[in-house]
């Protein structure tokens, strides 16, 4: 029988990874802290480690091997290390902050990521100056590639995009359910609520990874980005959660200089101001198809957060503040500075006039406008 291991493994993407290992026939155990044992996993078996240091790795593995190595959590760098020559195949997990532009899109020129950025843009090192965290993400992936090409094993790196699902580490959606549950109906969204994140839903995520283990010699050498085949932007997303719950919502744009706090509750505040990628690689090379549609994945979310409302201490890392008080004095003082400039400086919209030709009567001349 195959052997896998999964490295984290009790986040979103987790449960449908290792439901499609067992489908597969593989004996699989997972590698965690311990802090996290979410009650629906499948049943495998667990070792409790911290995979951010070599000697807990070490301790907790032994001198084990497995066919494949799934690296979802921990410190990357030191995962590959230590399984290298330990597995056949090993697939990392990083993310978007791998491409430049993600973190430092003011020091990127052109401003920010390239839209639709493909596997092959340039990473966050391409030229300085270089965000530090970027840094990081950019060296762990090129060891988990140096231990590939070196002999440790084939190796396949997964560029995750915002991932949302039950039990993500971020539940990006309770921004609006909040505010519908608590009756408030507006809703301050950055830049008019136009930016567009890519989204991937954890089982689409999941997909990719077992598409990956499928086709090791394909996948050896390669990274893949992940997303959903339908994306929005941040408006959209929004509204979409909105309607779900049967609500109408008033959602205002503001800059969002002005608005930093609606930033970080609907997004990270590092991705500006478009972070989307173009994941067909996968489908080219590995026969990846999404098993689950963006709003089906969606209402899923809602359902989910619905009947599992978070707090500060299942989600210490959403800091949103739903201070209302605070809103309307901000909406207010937005609404007066509108109102300043338009007293100061008014201004209206050009005339427009479509660009082809649309003469009244027969003519082989220029119309009434010249065209």
């Amino acid at each position: 029988m195959n052997r896998a291991l999964v490295i984290g493994g009790t986040g979103p993407t987790g449960p449908h990874l290792l439901q499609g290992l067992l489908d597969r026939g593989y004996e699989v155990t997972v590698l965690h802290r311990g802090v996290h044992e979410p009650p629906d996993l499948p049943d495998v078996e667990h070792l409790h480690a911290d995979p951010h240091f070599r000697e807990t790795l070490d301790k907790a593995t032994a001198s084990r091997e497995w066919d494949v190595v799934f690296g979802l959590y921990g410190r990357l760098r030191t995962i590959a290390q230590t399984f290298s020559g330990r597995c056949a195949q090993f697939v990392g997990v990083g993310g978007v902050p791998v491409y430049r532009g993600f973190l430092d899109p003011a020091d990127s020129r052109p401003y920010g990521m390239p839209v639709l950025a493909r596997e092959d843009a340039q990473l966050a090192d391409a030229y300085q100056p270089v965000s530090p965290f970027a840094a990081k993400i950019v060296a762990a992936e090129r060891e988990v590639f140096r231990v590939g090409a070196a002999g440790g094993f084939g190796a396949t790196m997964v560029r995750y995009s915002q991932i949302y699902g039950p039990r993500n580490i971020v539940p990006w959606e309770w921004s609006v359910m909040k505010r519908i549950a608590d009756e408030r109906r507006r809703m301050i969204l950055p830049d008019n609520g136009l930016w567009i994140i890519t989204r991937c839903a954890a089982r689409n995520a999941a997909e990719v990874l077992l598409k990956v283990l499928d086709s090791p010699a394909i996948a050896a050498g390669q990274a893949f980005n992940v997303a959903d085949d339908d994306q929005h932007t941040t408006r959209q997303w929004a509204e979409r959660i909105a309607m779900l719950l049967g609500a109408e919502m008033e959602f205002i744009g503001m800059p969002s200089e002005l608005a930093p706090s609606a930033m970080g509750e609907l997004l990270a505040p590092t991705a500006a101001p478009h972070v989307l990628v173009d994941a067909s690689k996968a489908k080219r090379l590995l026969g990846y198809q999404e098993v689950i549609d963006a709003d089906t994945a969606l209402a899923e979310t809602v359902d989910w957060l619905h009947a599992n409302p978070p707090t500060a201490a299942t989600y210490p890392a959403y800091n949103a503040r739903f201070d209302y008080d605070h809103e309307d004095r901000l909406l207010a003082a937005w609404r007066d500075a509108c109102a300043a400039v338009r007293a100061v400086a008014p201004d209206e919209p050009l005339a427009t006039a479509h660009a082809m030709p649309h003469p009244k009567i027969p003519s082989l001349t220029v119309d009434e406008r010249g065209r």
